[in-house]
């Protein structure tokens, strides 16, 4: 019987995740650092057990039970704690983990998800990885503030392109990933949105459905870290702010064919699945980058 453990449950994708298999009707459970903060968030929508990283006695108790886990890599959280708990997850018979990684993690060596990626497999522990694109979530997250304080988008990206991805695609490639482990089993996914943006594209979408001109500040690293910091932002977050839009500013091998989700061994059911693309969510009715700015 499958019981899913899946971490990040009270951010963005593991939300999405955690909903996408109790739709699914499969058994699982939410990994929290803090439970009480978990139920004052969510309330009673999940099962949760207590899981931290920086605490290895935590590991087994929210292991128990388990088979498969959809796994996230907090930024703050110190690379041997989080690889001592893959070991565990071995030692412990995991048959399955889906790790939620980035797009174009294969060309940057220097960043945590390619290490997890690399421990994984060192473990030799059946996984899929997800190497998803940019959330269009973010827009509603760490650029919000100046968005609507100042009508601009602030983040060093510099004029690097992305595709954008919504974290309910990701969501449910994951569930599918997680429920159909015996067809993706080692594989490696490029999950991507239909197109290729700059922010300064962005912005002019933005401009458009917003009715008023958003602008894309294009700061440096350094002036970003800076200006973030003087506003109070706690300098772990901004680190893992810019950590994100590294990729983009470097502008690595930006796969601009790719439109589609591309699920090899699938047999039909989700090769070729559209994801939803940016301007779509940027026009539909009752949107959050709408809803959030009236």
């Amino acid at each position: 019987m499958t019981r899913v453990l899946v971490t990040g449950v009270t951010g963005n994708v593991g939300y999405e995740v955690a909903k996408k298999l109790q739709e699914m009707f499969v058994d699982m459970v939410g990994a929290v650092r803090n439970i009480e903060a978990a139920r004052s968030k969510l309330g009673d929508e999940f099962t949760y057990v207590k899981l931290d990283y920086r605490s290895p006695e935590t590991f087994i108790p929210a292991l128990d039970g388990v088979n498969r886990i959809f796994l996230m890599f907090p930024p703050e959280t110190d690379l041997p704690h989080f690889h001592s708990f893959i070991r565990c997850a071995k030692e412990q018979g995991i048959e399955h983990i889906v790790y939620l990684s980035v797009k174009d993690v294969q060309f940057l060596p220097f960043i945590p998800h390619y290490k997890n990626e690399k421990e994984i497999t060192r473990q030799k522990i059946s996984s899929t990885f997800l190497r998803a694109g940019y959330f269009m979530q973010n827009l509603n997250m760490f650029l919000l503030e100046e968005l609507k304080t100042n009508n601009r988008i602030y983040v060093p990206a510099g004029r690097g392109e992305t595709s954008f991805i919504d974290v309910r695609d990701v969501a449910e490639v994951a569930a599918l990933t997680l429920t159909e482990e015996g067809k993706h089993r080692d594989k490696k996914y490029a999950i991507t949105g239909n197109r290729s943006l700059d922010f300064y594209d962005v912005a002019r979408v933005m401009s458009n459905i917003l009715g008023r001109t958003i602008t894309y500040s294009n700061p440096s690293i350094r002036d970003f870290k800076a200006y973030m910091v003087e506003k109070g932002l706690d300098e772990s977050y901004v680190n893992a702010v810019v950590g994100v839009h590294i990729p983009t500013k470097l502008v690595l091998l930006e796969l601009k064919r790719l439109d589609r989700i591309h699920l090899q061994g699938h047999g039909g059911r989700f090769a070729g699945y559209m994801c939803r693309s940016f301007l779509k969510r940027a026009t539909q009715s009752g949107i959050r980058i709408r809803v959030v700015f009236l």
